[in-house]
């Protein structure tokens, strides 16, 4: 099966906005205990908007497509997670109550 240029291009960007919509659903996963109920819609509701944003690219669902797709989802699931365990969410950020305080 042979694409044009801009199959490519829709691709692209519809697996780089994937990764960055689960970016932050990721990083909030991380914050709660695996297998939890919150831990679960972490990882479920972003698929309406990655479902949105296929769409918008009139990309269908293909076994060409859906480890790009479905790769960027997890990815960006991964990375978020990550990214929490590197650097945590905290309520009060002890900096910002120290210079206020000063």
């Amino acid at each position: 099966m042979i694409y044009d240029s801009a199959f490519y291009w829709h691709l692209f960007l519809a697996s780089i906005t994937t990764f960055f919509i689960n970016l932050p659903f990721g990083y909030f996963r991380g914050g709660f205990k695996k297998l939890s109920f919150m831990w679960f819609l972490m990882i479920h509701l972003p698929v309406p908007f990655v479902v949105i944003v296929r769409r918008f690219h009139h990309l269908h669902l293909t076994w060409v497509l859906a480890p790009f797709l479905i790769g960027s989802f997890f990815l960006g699931q991964f990375a978020g997670r990550k990214i929490y365990s590197w650097k945590p969410y905290r309520k009060g950020n002890s900096n910002i109550q120290k210079t206020i305080t000063n």
